[in-house]
């Protein structure tokens, strides 16, 4: 069972970060990254998260795994920091389960501090979910709030894919919208401008060594 080896993948690291780069259209380069997971699980090899998101969202596990990913984005960072590599932001996910504990940020904010992680370059990744409770909205919009009195941006993904309408995001200090991809289909059209892009035509998810190989040569580095 996925659930009985979770602790222990989680404890041994066989749950690897990937990275999406984020492409900027007016010049091509990649200006950010997704961090995205993937299970090297011992006995079943690489499983992709399809297979165990909605799984771990049901029993809890998933806060667990966030913020195990989270640590891993900000180890990531603190070694580019301290040889003196390029930095860029990088969308870290949150579930809406973690909206249900007040101090969660708390924890967050305190990994960010450890590692000495400049402000700005995390962002947290929220996804239309967080608006379908009427009940969690002030304290979405709060901890929205807290989030930019911390450091960290905020980026809500897949804007589109469910019921969520522009009046609403009105209400919330969201930094970046990610558009579904119904929306971009023909980005020629000017209804569907947009100033970055996530897409396997430029890159499919990659282990954190060969984004560190590509970043150089898709921005022309030394």
């Amino acid at each position: 069972m996925l659930n009985g080896s979770f602790a222990a993948s989680l404890e041994q690291h066989h749950f690897k970060v990937y990275l999406q780069p984020k492409i900027c259209l007016a010049d091509g380069c990649a200006c950010g990254a997704e961090a995205l997971v993937r299970w090297q699980h011992p006995e079943r090899g690489l499983i992709c998260p399809d297979k165990f998101i909605s799984l771990f969202e049901k029993n809890g596990n998933i806060c667990r795994l966030d913020l195990y990913v989270f640590e891993e984005v900000c180890k990531l960072l603190r070694r580019r920091m301290d040889s003196g590599q390029l930095l860029f932001p990088i969308s870290v996910n949150l579930s809406r389960q973690h909206f249900q504990d007040p101090d969660f940020l708390n924890t967050y904010e305190a990994l960010a501090r450890r590692y000495g992680i400049l402000r700005g370059i995390i962002e947290l990744e929220l996804t239309e979910a967080v608006f379908f409770d009427d009940r969690a909205i002030e304290n979405v919009k709060r901890e929205i709030r807290r989030m930019h009195e911390m450091g960290f941006s905020c980026f809500l993904d897949d804007f589109g894919s469910g019921f969520s309408s522009l009046g609403l995001l009105m209400e919330f200090d969201i930094d970046t919208i990610k558009l579904d991809r119904r929306l971009t289909k023909n980005l020629s059209n000017q209804k569907a401008r947009c100033d970055m892009v996530q897409r396997y035509i430029y890159s499919k998810p990659l282990p954190i060594p060969a984004f560190e190989e590509w970043i150089p040569q898709q921005n022309k580095l030394p």
